[in-house]
């Protein structure tokens, strides 16, 4: 089969109409592969080989070549070439190179989304990590000897066929330093493993602790494995945590947990799928699944790259649950696949969630320095080994979203920035499995340590596969993007925004909430809600959640049918009013402070009576007990207006210009909705009738 395609290809190849120029002219004749050329001119052999051989080169423009740091000599540009000439979308999943011992180059294809107008730009190209940005200029030898294609021997001859593509990234071949013995001339991971100083692999790149671990355990066989494949090798400082030493806790199934069988993985091939791929511990009875990431660093907009294993299935020793380990040094071509060093060790959960946290130039490093400069009292908690908690923590990437001037004002007042922090900690461990089983049955929401403010979740299950979960704090709504990182002390979610510092206005809140869906499509009567939008005006809004509004429906139909019609505005914009103040905007604290001055008490209730915007309604709190002047509160709020009473089931959802509490019944009755149009929508024919009626009653007037 292999040689029948490349009979193929070489028809292909010979049917395209070649270049007159040889492979050196090629790279010579464009300014962007100067450095290139002046690389190949500098070696005594490679501009003849050049000149006269079977090519097909994956050329490093002069950026990819300024950026490079290593050797710039011959060798290194022989693992850029491979002795038979494809056209770019005839490329096999390896090839040879020409450097010494012919080590692979890896392709991986994805689409590009675009066109194929030059017959190759519907498909991304990657060799090893490098893109191919141009590709398919062919070139002739002036003579020299090609390969037949069918029977594998060479002929001599003029007009041998030579292909140029262009990439963006210097292709870095693994070779070792000095004069070694040929044998460590193409190492497979085993190799690379067990003699990593060959290769400069030493100090904060020694990998020998793990090779240590891996020749007790017996299995350096497992690095010997052929074919493609991905491997990740944790660096020794990734095997202490804290004061543990993490080579005693890998055991055989967690070796097998680094190891990715069947599929080659480089950083930029990997990015963007989310794919997990089953690691080579995935057996009957413990699933591991791999999968890698990019993440951007904000502060200096470098991409950072990290691998996770995702323990599905456990046991006493290996616990659910994700580890998420950051490549440090990666892309690693080898025999046998390519291999990534990494600072922590897969499927070995953190010793605390704190220990996670404080990792060097983590993808949590903001949220931690944040913790620790101005709040260090919560990290104490978060690195109690008996705790069981949950952080839904906001990457690096969060901070650029948030409100500047806001988020200052917070880190000056300690007590906001307390309540804010720990907005973002659930007192028990609550996996993403949990949140979706508890979100199928209702509105799934959880307290948090933040005094009274609950955090709410949502499920977009459209991929049943992989469900995205969202979460709303105080006003804030977040996506997971990174989920159950096991700690031994509890669990970590990664959220791409940091809760309680919002962002939006009352109406961007009304038209985003899910929970809010009706209010909203009611507010856009009239453009009734446009004022919502105003930033320098204050609201307190009780919105009746879509619950509330389900309630009408079954109770009162013909209203609920007449205010959705969308002809009865004036009748909603009453009803929306009673529900608002305006010129103040109260969260449930400074509410509860209405009850507990000067306010009327009736049984169970202490209350205040409120200005709307239409009309007025009380604000109620109910008491567990009294003691004479001193009340105990139970921590359950109403709204009420003529015996209607509404409860407030998601207080202080926070907005810029003012703050939404979701209530579970519409402070409203039947007779908020007449037959009678409001004056402000009589129409020519209620005017007709209504003159044909006075009329008839002057007419009679006159005629008795």
């Amino acid at each position: 089969m292999g040689k029948h395609l490349l009979v193929i290809g070489a028809l292909l190849l010979a049917a395209t109409t070649s270049s007159a120029l040889n492979l050196l002219q090629e790279i010579k004749a464009r300014p962007n592969l100067s450095q290139a050329a002046r690389i190949i001119e500098l070696d005594a052999l490679l501009p003849r080989e050049l000149e006269t051989k079977q090519y097909t080169a994956f050329i490093p423009s002069n950026v990819a070549i300024s950026q490079y740091e290593g050797k710039k000599d011959a060798n290194l540009l022989k693992y850029h070439l491979a002795n038979i000439p494809y056209r770019v979308q005839d490329l096999p999943s390896e090839i040879n190179s020409d450097l010494m011992g012919n080590p692979k180059l890896y392709v991986t294809r994805f689409p590009s989304g675009k066109p194929a107008t030059s017959g190759w730009d519907d498909v991304d190209y990657y060799i090893n990590n490098a893109k191919v940005t141009y590709a398919n200029v062919n070139a002739t030898a002036d003579s020299g000897y090609s390969q037949d294609s069918k029977e594998g021997s060479l002929a001599k001859g003029a007009g041998v066929q030579q292909v140029l593509h262009i990439v963006d990234q210097v292709i870095i071949p693994t070779f070792p330093e000095g004069n070694v013995d040929s044998k460590y001339f193409y190492p497979d991971a085993k190799t690379l493993l067990s003699k990593p100083e060959i290769y400069g692999l030493k100090d904060d790149k020694s990998i020998s602790k793990f090779d240590e671990r891996v020749e007790q355990l017996k299995m350096s066989e497992n690095f010997e494995l052929t074919g493609a494949n991905t491997f990740f090798i944790p660096v020794n400082q990734a095997l202490t945590d804290g004061d543990e030493n993490l080579q005693d806790v890998i055991d055989k199934q967690v070796v097998h947990g680094h190891i990715l069988p069947n599929k080659v993985l480089f950083t930029r091939t990997a990015e963007g799928n989310n794919e997990e791929y089953p690691s080579f511990a995935f057996t009957d009875n413990l699933k591991v699944l791999i999968s890698m990431e990019k993440v951007k660093n904000p502060e200096d907009d470098t991409d950072a790259f990290y691998v996770k294993s995702n323990t599905k299935s456990g046991d006493n020793a290996h616990k659910t649950g994700t580890v998420l380990a950051k490549i440090v040094h990666g892309n690693i071509p080898v025999k046998n696949g390519v291999v990534h060093l990494i600072d922590r060790p897969l499927m070995v959960v953190a010793a605390s969630i704190m220990s996670y946290l404080s990792e060097e130039d983590g993808q949590l490093k903001l949220f931690y320095e944040l913790m620790r400069e101005h709040y260090n009292e919560l990290s104490q908690q978060l690195a109690r080994e008996k705790a069981d908690l949950t952080l839904f923590a906001p990457s690096n990437a969060a901070f650029e979203h948030v409100n500047e001037d806001r988020f200052k004002a917070v880190k000056l007042n300690k007590d906001k920035l307390g309540k804010l922090l720990k907005l973002h900690i659930v007192p028990q461990r609550l996996t993403t499995d949990m949140i979706i089983d508890k979100s199928s049955r209702q509105i799934f929401q959880e307290e948090t340590l933040s005094n009274r403010r609950k955090l709410y979740f949502a499920v977009n299950d459209s991929n049943p596969a992989n469900p995205i979960v969202s979460l709303e704090g105080a006003g804030v709504n977040a996506t997971i993007t990174t989920q159950n990182i096991a700690a031994k002390n509890g669990v970590i979610h990664i959220i791409d925004r940091i809760l309680g510092i919002p962002s939006e206005t009352v109406h961007q809140k009304l038209k985003t909430d899910p929970m809010l869906s009706d209010t909203w499509t009611l507010s856009q009567q009239d453009e009734w809600n446009a004022r919502l939008d105003l930033k320098n005006e204050k609201y307190t809004f009780f919105a009746p959640s879509n619950d509330a509004w389900d309630f009408i429906k079954r109770e009162m139909p013909s209203a609920h049918k007449k205010l959705f019609m969308g002809e009865f505005s004036y009748h909603v914009k009453h009803i929306l009013e009673r529900h608002m103040i305006v010129g103040s905007d109260l969260n449930l604290d400074e509410l509860a402070l209405l009850t507990q001055e000067n306010a009327t008490v009736r049984g169970d209730i202490r209350e205040k009576q409120m200005q709307m915007a239409r009309g007025k309604i009380y604000f109620q709190a109910k008491i567990k007990k009294s003691f004479g002047d001193i009340s105990l509160y139970s921590h359950k709020y109403y709204v009420e207006w003529n015996g209607i009473q509404a409860k407030v089931i998601r207080p202080d959802v926070e907005c810029v210009n003012g703050v939404v509490h979701v209530i579970d019944q519409v402070i409203m009755m039947n007779r908020d909705v007449t037959i009678n149009a409001s004056p402000a929508t009589f129409t020519a024919g209620h005017i007709t009738t209504l003159c044909a009626t006075f009329i008839t009653i002057i007419s009679t007037k006159i005629l008795h």
